[in-house]
């Protein structure tokens, strides 16, 4: 006879058992949204400290440029404190302008190592170096940047600090003049005369050490001041020229890139600037544009300044352009002055830190 099977319950229906793991699975999911969200929360912070210490650098850059900017311009150490100050104050660093205290604004000058790198040193005179300390920090003007996550993980705010040290570079400076017949016509001789007495007298009262050399051109070109601190020797030199000739713009280039390139003044770390004056067209010789590329192999910059509505403007500003400097015109004996003033007083600032 067959027995009875018996069947042994465990208490727990199908239905139960689904309703429990569905219970695991929200936990699961639950721990890891919180997970996930946590980890999100990190990533935005980061790309935030990120961003910031990017808008610091750049607004502590900006400031320490404008310093050494001001300090040769007006040699006024007042004012060039003053310039880091409103500069960074129109830099915006996490949404707040960047407000700096006349304490993080250091004077002093550079000494330029064997390697050719700079080192800044702090008080030391004469000043020719300005160094920026830009702080988002407890107690300073704008105060520390607050996370938006952080405070999830204990972190409520970030103090960023930078420090941007910008310096004024000497200038070794080969003028380069015409003097062709054009330049006989309606005073522009002696207009030329005058500028480059202004020039001149700008560049002496510069706090830096301007070494110049002095070419002049027609449909020839000739070095007639080789490179010197002595800018009386310049002015002296011009004064035995008269126009007459050609214009061969491209060889007076070449004299005044000789002078940089083989003159025995000549500095290795001086900021080497060609300035090439033009009353009218490049008509023989070489031309000005196939100069310009051994200009830039030699880390020469080339400033051009047009003078009457006869100066081709369109070949100098190109000129100009292609080698990395200034196009400067002037349509009367009086603007003449002031062009060449202008070019004196570009100061050369680098960033060096």
């Amino acid at each position: 006879m067959t027995q009875p099977k018996t069947t042994h319950s465990t208490g727990r229906t199908p239905r139960r058992v689904a309703s429990q793991r569905q219970g695991a699975m929200m936990v699961l999911v639950a721990v890891l949204l919180v997970i996930l969200f946590v980890a999100a929360a990190f990533a935005i912070d980061i790309a935030y400290m990120h961003a910031t210490r990017a808008e610091l650098r750049t607004a502590t850059d900006a400031a320490a440029r404008a310093a050494s900017e001001a300090l040769g311009r007006l040699q006024d150490t007042d004012a060039a404190i003053q310039a880091a100050i409103d500069i960074a104050a129109e830099n915006r660093v996490a949404n707040k302008p960047l407000e700096l205290a006349r304490a993080d604004i250091v004077l002093g000058n550079h000494t330029i190592l064997p390697d050719g790198s700079f080192q800044f040193n702090e008080g030391l005179q004469p000043f020719t170096s300005i160094q920026v300390r830009g702080r988002r920090v407890e107690g300073s003007p704008s105060g520390p940047v607050p996370l938006f996550f952080g405070p999830l993980l204990g972190v409520t705010e970030f103090e960023p600090v930078q420090f941007a040290t910008a310096s004024r570079l000497d200038r070794d400076i080969a003028l380069v003049l015409d003097v062709s017949g054009s330049m006989g016509n309606f005073g522009r001789f002696e207009a030329l005369q005058n500028a480059l007495n202004v020039f001149l007298v700008e560049l002496q009262n510069m706090p830096g050490e301007e070494v110049v050399s002095l070419s002049v051109y027609n449909h020839n070109a000739r070095r007639v001041q080789a490179m010197t601190p002595n800018l009386i020797l310049i002015s002296d030199a011009f004064e035995d020229e008269s126009p007459g000739g050609y214009t061969a713009i491209g060889r007076g280039m070449q004299a005044g890139l000789d002078s940089i390139k083989k003159d025995v003044l000549s500095r290795p770390f001086a900021f080497k600037e060609l300035i090439v004056m033009t009353d009218g067209n490049h008509n023989t010789g070489v031309s000005p544009l196939s100069i310009v590329p051994d200009a830039v192999k030699e880390n020469v910059i080339v400033h051009t300044i047009t003078f009457s509505e006869g100066a081709n403007q369109t070949l100098m500003e190109q000129v100009a352009e292609e080698g990395n400097g200034l196009f400067l015109h002037a349509e009367t004996n009086e603007e003449l002055i002031d062009v060449f003033r202008e070019v004196a007083l570009q100061i050369p600032v680098v960033l060096i830190d």
